[in-house]
């Protein structure tokens, strides 16, 4: 083989060397934020939604529903509430909107006791309008209340962001801010009490000393660790 051929085939080889290698390092990244939750968070928002509603014809009613994001759909309801019998119909990434969309085949046609709702912060991600998020909110409450008159509904606070909390290939806070997080919760115990809705101040648990999402309980900034969900658990079962 010629040097000039040789030349070639060393240059495509690593070429294709660095593609694997980079494709390696963003799979491990990924799995070490998300960890066997991976292929689940990559799953489209719809097919989710109806592998929900198709699950909510044979399922208990008079449970309780955690309902929300990734931020729910990330946490082991099973494992951190044993004693309280629920489900979990949590999709990541998916907006108030998509929520409202989904509301009656996901959550209402069971007839849950409780609902624990969370939901807005990716919006924010979206750059949805705060009032548009509020107005979805609101909506969602309205429709659990009229739908389900002796249902309790706590509705959580969002969660505080940390963008400086960035793992290599991985952005996961985007365009949220700590700003529009408060602002949102801000206006939140205000729809609760329209609705006769309990109003859970986890925000302030989260944070560190900058009004961050503290790096002790987050891999990427925007989800929360073991560790955090430990802490949103036990303020959550003070509610159940």
């Amino acid at each position: 083989m010629s040097g000039y051929y040789r030349k070639i085939l060393n240059s495509v080889i690593c070429f294709y060397v660095c593609v694997i290698t980079t494709v390696m390092i963003i799979f491990f990244v990924y799995y070490d934020a998300y960890g066997n939750y991976m292929s689940t968070m990559l799953k489209p928002k719809t097919e989710k939604a109806q592998h929900y509603a198709e699950l909510n014809k044979t399922a208990e009613h008079n449970w309780t529903v955690f309902f929300g994001d990734s931020l729910t759909e990330l946490c082991d309801t099973q494992k951190y509430y044993p004693e309280i019998p629920n489900h979990n119909r949590g999709i990541s990434g998916d907006t108030t909107q998509g929520m409202l969309s989904r509301l009656d085949d996901n959550v209402i046609n069971i007839e849950p006791s409780t609902v624990v709702f969370l939901g807005g912060i990716n919006d924010i991600g979206h750059g949805t309008a705060i009032d548009t998020l509020l107005s979805n909110i609101d909506k969602i409450l309205a429709r659990i209340t009229e739908c389900l008159p002796e249902c309790e509904i706590l509705v959580q606070s969002l969660y505080p962001v940390n963008p400086h909390k960035k793992p290599a290939f991985l952005n996961a806070v985007g365009i949220r801010t700590n700003e529009a997080v408060l602002s949102v919760n801000a206006v939140l115990p205000e729809i609760c009490s329209k609705y006769d809705a309990t109003y859970i101040n986890i925000h302030d648990l989260l944070t560190d000393e900058n009004g961050n999402l503290n790096k002790h309980y987050t891999a990427d900034g925007l989800h929360i660790n073991a560790d955090g969900y430990k802490i949103v658990t036990k303020e959550i079962k003070r509610y159940l």
